[in-house]
């Protein structure tokens, strides 16, 4: 059995007890008797206990979450392994960013079969799928190393409005297109973060704020001496509330500017870019 995969099952079964008792005896004293029965000599670096904590300690979040998804099953009528199975794969799925999706899901489909019913792997699956496929609507975290990416950038539509109508900032990039301003993610950063941060940078406008994930696309990065590799840019919609644009002194961006819907749209220059505009501009309700 894998390390991982150990270290959560000792996890459920600690859950699972805690659960039964009605949280009435020390989440600590059930661990350390399970792991001493079951696997004396397991050393998980502490990531069983982390794991439990976090669950017990994000429980009503992650019920809210469990219900949201499975509204026709309350969470005190599903059963305890199934639910505490749930609560695992929910947290790791949506609140832990080193666990990929894929992985979140899989793990808590095996604790389902190994310990629940027939149907306990089918139910876990619908639910965690269910959430997931939300999560990529939405532009929440996916797995990235699994798809073959290798960078992450997050980048925005940069919008504000007058008594005239909307305007766009646009950037010119090193090969003379004019497109959104993106840059890297940086490790531990939300994607939107680091829009925010990477727009303010190329533009020099301060009163940003996100309106919402819009879309997202994929390049192929080209480099001397490495192979191509895939890269992920993800959108988001940016208000801007001044208009004062500063043009940043990189030789990788030529300048910024204010177009209206109507320059904007004939001035992209990628055509990835105008399909981001455009449900850029179906969010703001201008299509």
């Amino acid at each position: 059995m894998a390390n991982r995969h150990l270290a959560r099952t000792i996890a459920l079964q600690t859950l699972f007890e805690w659960d039964f008792l009605q949280g009435k005896k020390d989440i600590e004293e059930i661990f350390n008797y399970i792991r001493e029965e079951f696997a004396p000599d397991f050393d998980d670096q502490g990531f069983s206990l982390e794991l439990i904590k976090s669950v017990t300690t994000k429980q009503a979040e992650l019920d809210n979450i469990i219900t949201s998804f499975a509204p026709e099953w309350p969470i005190d009528q599903i059963t305890v392994t199934d639910r505490n199975v749930l609560r695992i794969g929910v947290y790791e799925l949506k609140l832990d960013l080193d666990i990929p999706p894929k992985v979140a899901i899989n793990e808590a489909i095996e604790l389902a079969k190994a310990f629940g019913g027939d149907s306990s792997g089918k139910f876990v699956n619908g639910v965690l799928g269910s959430i997931y496929k939300e999560m990529i609507k939405n532009g929440e975290k996916q797995d990235l190393g699994s798809q073959g990416i290798k960078e992450m950038s997050a980048g925005g539509m940069i919008y504000r409005q007058e008594d005239d109508g909307y305007y766009f900032a646009l950037i010119l990039d090193a090969y003379d297109k004019w497109t959104f301003p993106k840059g890297g993610v940086e490790p531990g950063e939300k994607e939107e973060e680091a829009a925010l941060r990477e727009l303010t940078e190329e533009t020099g406008l301060k009163k940003l704020t996100s309106q919402g994930y819009i879309g997202e696309t994929e390049v192929k990065v080209h480099k001397p001496s490495e192979k191509p590799y895939r890269k992920l840019i993800k959108y988001f919609l940016v208000e801007a509330k001044d208009k004062k644009i500063i043009v940043p002194d990189v030789t990788e961006l030529k300048d910024v500017k204010w177009f209206s819907k109507a320059e904007a749209l004939e001035t992209l220059g990628y055509d990835n870019a105008k399909d981001v505009f455009n449900k850029g501009l179906e969010k703001l309700g201008l299509n």
